[in-house]
């Protein structure tokens, strides 16, 4: 059975190509066909990405920028964790600490694209 996908909204239909799209009601012709060749993603993950051969300077320095606007976040979550811990708050300081590690992990993320 065919799968036909709206290159409007990405609804997939199934059977023959239909007059309109059940979603967005765009017309029939908005209409391709899915032709599956196994998994594919919609990007990436690669470690180095960045030092790869002509990648533009604007991707490196938004990697870069991000990276810092990560690591910034970091500090600066660690720092109200301390401040709620001194204060008599754990409960919220546990919060910002976990808010503290889940940014890391962001940073992680863009200084693997780096390379």
């Amino acid at each position: 059975m065919k799968k036909w996908r709206c290159t409007i909204c990405g609804e997939i239909v199934e059977g023959d190509r239909p007059d309109k799209c059940p979603l967005c009601k765009a017309p029939g012709e908005k209409f391709v066909e899915v032709v599956e060749e196994g998994m594919t993603w919609a990007a990436e993950h690669v470690v180095g990405v960045g030092k790869a051969e002509g990648v533009p300077m604007e991707i490196i320095e938004g990697l870069r920028a991000n990276f810092q606007g990560e690591c910034t976040e970091v500090g600066m979550y660690l720092a109200m964790a301390r401040v709620a811990h001194r204060e008599g708050y754990p409960e919220i300081g546990l919060y910002w600490e976990k808010a503290a590690w889940e940014e890391a992990e962001h940073a992680a993320k863009f200084d693997e694209l780096l390379g």
